[in-house]
């Protein structure tokens, strides 16, 4: 078959979450939202864009990224869980489902086979590794959403990629020390050869409970991957990052991800850096307050309906299972939803693995209004 015959053959459909977010009315509210759009941002970020288009911002960085963004970088990871890291360690990416893609195809290329990715998901976690030949396993989650550990252990080989993503997209789930060194302790007998990407995007949106902690804090073979999209509210940026123990790693994940990007944007680098050293911090939390009373919001209304779900403390997603209400798929729910005038677009739990659930954004300032809108769809529905 050639490929104009392929092409003509072969459905190209569009993730979930996309399909949703473009069947939106104008008239309608986003609670499907990925990022923090229409928050503040901070003033520091803007001055440090103007300030370096003439300072360098429109030339190549290296292609690891630009020096001094890597060094803060590497003391910020430091401050997470006390390794002396230098710029050596870290690569610069665009975003974090460049880093994720870069990790993966890297780690394939040196003998890994197979990827294990928790049952609830985000998307690219089984696409990636997917499109490049790997087997893809899902890891089974309890039914707070934290992990199974006996399940988990009966999957591992020792030369496994495992996921780790906390806080998470989408349940809101921030796994506790306890949770964590839990974890470690176990992959530190079973994962000898392999290694943990842990997705921490969400880590600085931690707004209940004890602080967030990254995993590299207790299992020395983690590649963590991080950004500023998120807490930053500045997704347009793409300015993400890997951080690993192992130089020579870094090399090569520096080396295969120059083949796809070459170099990051160097100006977009530049207006990362007030965020990666913590000048921003008082925004951030500014932003963790509006998303814990969006939060509380959320909780008061879906108690109010007896729809059940986790209480989410991290990230700025709730995960509630809505299949008693509207069947065990939710997808046609939230594309007719969020189609009609004056609805509100939510994402079906299929995008993540868990059709049975759909997620709920928390970065929003119409949660009132949204929330009426969703109690009469789903009363409609029903």
């Amino acid at each position: 078959m050639s490929i104009d015959e392929r092409l003509a053959n072969t459905n190209f459909p569009l993730p979930a979450i996309r399909e949703v977010n473009l069947s939106k009315h104008p008239s309608g509210i986003s609670l499907g939202l990925g990022e923090l759009k229409n928050f503040r941002v901070d003033k520091k970020i803007f001055e440090s864009l103007q300030n370096n288009w003439s300072n360098g911002g429109t030339s190549y960085t290296q292609n690891a990224g630009l020096p001094g963004l890597r060094k803060a970088i590497a003391q910020k990871q430091h401050e997470q869980d006390g390794f002396d890291y230098d710029e050596t360690n870290v690569v610069v990416t665009i975003g974090v489902q460049n880093a994720i893609y870069t990790s993966i195809r890297t780690l394939q290329k040196l003998g890994a086979k197979r990827v294990l990715i928790p049952s609830i998901h985000f998307g690219i976690y089984k696409k990636i590794p997917a499109d490049f030949g790997l087997e893809v396993l899902c890891y089974p989650l309890n039914d707070d959403f934290s992990i199974n550990l006996q399940a988990l252990e009966e999957l591992i080989l020792p030369d496994d990629i495992i996921i780790l993503n906390s806080p998470s997209n989408p349940t809101g789930k921030v796994f506790t020390s306890d949770e964590l060194k839990s974890l470690a302790k176990l992959l530190e007998q079973k994962l000898t050869e392999g290694y943990v990407i842990s997705d921490e995007i969400y880590g600085a949106l931690v707004y209940e409970g004890t602080a967030f902690e990254s995993f590299s804090k207790y299992f020395e073979r983690t590649i963590t991957a991080d950004g500023v999209s998120k807490s930053g509210a500045v997704a347009g940026l793409r300015v993400g990052w890997l951080v690993t123990r192992n130089q020579q790693l870094a090399k090569a994940l520096t080396s295969n991800n120059a083949t796809i990007i070459s170099t990051p944007p160097t100006v977009n680098q530049f207006a990362a850096l007030p965020i990666v050293k913590g000048e921003t911090n008082a925004t951030i939390q500014d932003y963790n307050q509006v998303l814990k009373n969006n939060r509380d919001k959320v909780e008061s209304f879906l108690k109010g309906m007896d729809i059940p779900f986790n209480s989410p403390r991290g990230s700025f997603y709730i995960f509630p299972k809505l299949s008693s209400i509207v069947g065990e798929d939710t997808k046609d729910f939230c594309l007719e939803t969020a189609s009609k005038e004056n609805g509100v677009v939510v994402i079906p739990g299929i995008a993540f693995g868990a059709k049975e659930h759909i997620r709920i954004s928390l970065a929003t300032d119409e949660m009132d209004e949204a929330l009426n809108r969703l109690e009469e769809a789903i009363n409609q529905y029903s």
